[in-house]
Protein backbone atom coordinates (compact mmCIF):
# COMPACT_ATOMS: atom_id res chain seq x y z
CA UNK A 1 0.00 0.00 0.00
CA UNK A 2 1.33 3.42 -0.98
CA UNK A 3 1.94 6.14 1.57
CA UNK A 4 -0.78 8.28 -0.07
CA UNK A 5 -3.31 7.79 -2.86
CA UNK A 6 -2.45 8.52 -6.48
CA UNK A 7 -5.36 10.96 -6.61
CA UNK A 8 -4.00 12.98 -3.69
CA UNK A 9 -0.50 13.07 -5.17
CA UNK A 10 -1.85 14.32 -8.50
CA UNK A 11 -3.91 16.99 -6.75
CA UNK A 12 -0.86 18.27 -4.84
CA UNK A 13 1.16 18.37 -8.08
CA UNK A 14 -1.60 19.92 -10.17
CA UNK A 15 -1.68 16.97 -12.58
CA UNK A 16 -4.93 16.20 -14.37
CA UNK A 17 -5.76 13.32 -16.68
CA UNK A 18 -4.62 9.72 -16.40
CA UNK A 19 -2.05 9.43 -19.22
CA UNK A 20 0.89 9.20 -16.78
CA UNK A 21 -0.76 7.21 -14.00
CA UNK A 22 1.48 4.18 -14.52
CA UNK A 23 4.74 6.11 -14.20
CA UNK A 24 3.37 8.11 -11.26
CA UNK A 25 2.45 4.87 -9.47
CA UNK A 26 5.98 3.53 -9.98
CA UNK A 27 7.40 6.78 -8.65
CA UNK A 28 5.14 6.47 -5.60
CA UNK A 29 6.77 3.14 -4.74
CA UNK A 30 10.25 4.60 -5.20
CA UNK A 31 9.45 7.72 -3.17
CA UNK A 32 8.01 5.75 -0.26
CA UNK A 33 11.13 3.59 -0.08
CA UNK A 34 13.40 6.63 -0.34
CA UNK A 35 11.56 8.45 2.46
CA UNK A 36 11.70 5.38 4.68
CA UNK A 37 15.45 4.94 4.11
CA UNK A 38 16.17 8.65 4.59
CA UNK A 39 14.15 8.96 7.81
CA UNK A 40 15.33 5.61 9.15
CA UNK A 41 11.86 4.20 9.81
CA UNK A 42 8.64 3.21 8.07
CA UNK A 43 6.19 6.09 7.69
CA UNK A 44 3.05 4.23 6.64
CA UNK A 45 2.39 2.38 9.90
CA UNK A 46 1.33 -1.23 10.49
CA UNK A 47 2.33 -4.22 12.63
CA UNK A 48 6.00 -5.14 12.94
CA UNK A 49 8.14 -7.92 14.41
CA UNK A 50 11.69 -6.88 15.24
CA UNK A 51 14.70 -8.55 16.84
CA UNK A 52 17.21 -6.73 19.03
CA UNK A 53 20.34 -7.60 21.03
CA UNK A 54 20.23 -8.09 24.77
CA UNK A 55 22.46 -6.64 27.47
CA UNK A 56 20.68 -3.31 27.85
CA UNK A 57 17.57 -2.08 29.63
CA UNK A 58 16.54 -0.18 26.49
CA UNK A 59 15.23 -1.43 23.15
CA UNK A 60 15.01 1.15 20.38
CA UNK A 61 12.31 0.17 17.92
CA UNK A 62 12.73 1.13 14.29
CA UNK A 63 9.22 2.57 13.87
CA UNK A 64 7.25 5.07 15.93
CA UNK A 65 5.11 6.49 17.45
CA UNK A 66 4.12 3.15 18.92
CA UNK A 67 0.38 2.51 19.17
CA UNK A 68 0.63 -0.74 21.13
CA UNK A 69 3.08 -3.49 22.06
CA UNK A 70 1.76 -7.01 21.59
CA UNK A 71 4.69 -8.81 23.21
CA UNK A 72 8.29 -8.54 24.35
CA UNK A 73 9.92 -11.95 24.20
CA UNK A 74 13.45 -12.50 25.55
CA UNK A 75 14.94 -15.86 24.62
CA UNK A 76 18.69 -16.56 24.23
CA UNK A 77 17.63 -19.96 22.83
CA UNK A 78 15.85 -18.30 19.88
CA UNK A 79 12.62 -20.27 20.30
CA UNK A 80 10.48 -17.27 21.31
CA UNK A 81 7.67 -19.37 22.70
CA UNK A 82 4.98 -18.25 25.10
CA UNK A 83 7.05 -19.19 28.17
CA UNK A 84 9.66 -16.46 27.51
CA UNK A 85 7.23 -13.57 26.95
CA UNK A 86 7.76 -10.84 29.55
CA UNK A 87 4.89 -9.56 31.63
CA UNK A 88 3.74 -6.09 30.67
CA UNK A 89 4.54 -4.79 34.17
CA UNK A 90 8.25 -5.50 33.67
CA UNK A 91 8.77 -2.71 31.16
CA UNK A 92 7.42 0.65 30.05
CA UNK A 93 6.91 1.90 26.52
CA UNK A 94 7.95 5.39 25.46
CA UNK A 95 5.65 5.35 22.48
CA UNK A 96 6.44 8.74 20.99
CA UNK A 97 10.02 7.68 20.18
CA UNK A 98 9.62 3.91 20.06
CA UNK A 99 11.67 3.01 23.13
CA UNK A 100 10.97 0.10 25.48
CA UNK A 101 12.62 0.40 28.90
CA UNK A 102 12.99 -2.54 31.27
CA UNK A 103 11.98 -2.07 34.89
CA UNK A 104 13.78 -5.21 36.11
CA UNK A 105 17.28 -4.86 34.73
CA UNK A 106 18.81 -5.48 31.31
CA UNK A 107 17.03 -7.60 28.71
CA UNK A 108 19.08 -10.84 28.49
CA UNK A 109 21.86 -9.58 30.79
CA UNK A 110 25.55 -10.16 30.19
CA UNK A 111 26.75 -13.67 30.97
CA UNK A 112 30.43 -14.44 31.52
CA UNK A 113 30.84 -17.46 29.24
CA UNK A 114 33.76 -19.50 30.52
CA UNK A 115 36.00 -20.76 27.73
CA UNK A 116 34.83 -18.21 25.16
CA UNK A 117 37.71 -16.56 23.32
CA UNK A 118 38.00 -12.91 24.41
CA UNK A 119 35.09 -13.44 26.82
CA UNK A 120 36.06 -10.23 28.60
CA UNK A 121 34.81 -8.20 25.60
CA UNK A 122 31.37 -7.15 26.86
CA UNK A 123 29.83 -6.30 23.49
CA UNK A 124 30.50 -9.82 22.22
CA UNK A 125 28.33 -11.43 24.86
CA UNK A 126 25.16 -9.35 24.65
CA UNK A 127 23.35 -11.94 22.57
CA UNK A 128 22.34 -10.98 19.03
CA UNK A 129 18.63 -11.00 18.18
CA UNK A 130 17.56 -12.41 21.55
CA UNK A 131 14.83 -9.81 22.13
CA UNK A 132 11.75 -10.14 19.95
CA UNK A 133 9.21 -7.31 19.95
CA UNK A 134 5.83 -7.39 18.20
CA UNK A 135 4.21 -3.97 18.06
CA UNK A 136 1.93 -1.71 16.04
CA UNK A 137 2.13 1.82 14.68
CA UNK A 138 -1.03 3.64 13.69
CA UNK A 139 -2.03 3.40 10.02
CA UNK A 140 -3.29 6.49 8.17
CA UNK A 141 -1.72 8.78 10.76
CA UNK A 142 0.89 10.33 8.48
CA UNK A 143 1.50 14.06 9.16
CA UNK A 144 0.60 16.48 6.38
CA UNK A 145 4.19 17.66 5.93
CA UNK A 146 5.24 14.07 5.20
CA UNK A 147 2.53 13.87 2.53
CA UNK A 148 3.85 17.12 1.05
CA UNK A 149 7.45 15.87 1.00
CA UNK A 150 6.26 12.63 -0.60
CA UNK A 151 4.39 14.47 -3.35
CA UNK A 152 7.24 16.91 -3.97
CA UNK A 153 9.72 14.06 -4.38
CA UNK A 154 7.43 12.29 -6.83
CA UNK A 155 6.97 15.55 -8.73
CA UNK A 156 10.73 16.07 -8.83
CA UNK A 157 11.32 12.68 -10.43
CA UNK A 158 8.26 13.04 -12.66
CA UNK A 159 9.55 16.31 -14.15
CA UNK A 160 12.83 14.63 -14.98
CA UNK A 161 10.99 11.81 -16.78
CA UNK A 162 8.97 14.34 -18.78
CA UNK A 163 12.10 16.31 -19.67
CA UNK A 164 13.98 13.22 -20.77
CA UNK A 165 11.02 12.10 -22.86
CA UNK A 166 10.72 15.53 -24.45
CA UNK A 167 14.35 15.49 -25.64
CA UNK A 168 14.15 11.82 -26.63
CA UNK A 169 16.71 10.87 -23.95
CA UNK A 170 19.43 12.94 -25.62
CA UNK A 171 21.55 15.32 -23.51
CA UNK A 172 20.29 18.49 -25.14
CA UNK A 173 20.59 21.85 -23.49
CA UNK A 174 18.24 23.53 -25.95
CA UNK A 175 16.09 22.70 -28.95
CA UNK A 176 13.79 24.44 -31.39
CA UNK A 177 10.64 22.72 -32.61
CA UNK A 178 8.79 24.80 -35.14
CA UNK A 179 8.63 28.26 -33.69
CA UNK A 180 9.10 27.11 -30.09
CA UNK A 181 12.59 27.39 -28.60
CA UNK A 182 13.17 25.48 -25.32
CA UNK A 183 16.18 25.65 -23.01
CA UNK A 184 16.92 22.98 -20.39
CA UNK A 185 19.12 23.37 -17.35
CA UNK A 186 21.98 20.84 -17.22
CA UNK A 187 20.53 19.34 -14.06
CA UNK A 188 17.27 18.50 -15.82
CA UNK A 189 19.22 16.21 -18.13
CA UNK A 190 21.83 14.73 -15.78
CA UNK A 191 19.59 14.56 -12.74
CA UNK A 192 18.94 17.14 -10.04
CA UNK A 193 19.73 16.65 -6.37
CA UNK A 194 16.82 16.14 -3.98
CA UNK A 195 14.95 19.45 -3.59
CA UNK A 196 15.91 21.29 -0.37
CA UNK A 197 12.23 21.69 0.54
CA UNK A 198 11.85 17.91 0.72
CA UNK A 199 14.81 17.60 3.10
CA UNK A 200 13.50 20.46 5.26
CA UNK A 201 10.06 18.86 5.56
CA UNK A 202 11.61 15.54 6.62
CA UNK A 203 14.23 16.92 9.01
CA UNK A 204 12.23 16.49 12.22
CA UNK A 205 11.25 12.91 11.34
CA UNK A 206 14.75 11.64 10.68
CA UNK A 207 16.36 9.24 13.14
CA UNK A 208 19.97 10.26 13.83
CA UNK A 209 22.67 7.81 12.80
CA UNK A 210 24.96 7.26 15.77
Amino acid sequence: MSLDTLANVKTRLGISGSADDVVLSLLQNSAEKWLSNYCGHDLAGGTYTEYHPGGSEFVHLRNFPVLSVTSVNVDPGYVFGSSTILGSTSYVVHGERGVIQSLVGPFAPHVDRQGLVNRHVYNWTKGPRVVQVVYSVAINAVPDDIYEAYAQLIGHWYRRVKTQTNVNYVNLLSQKVGGVYTTYGPGQISGLTIPPDVLTLLASYRVPSL
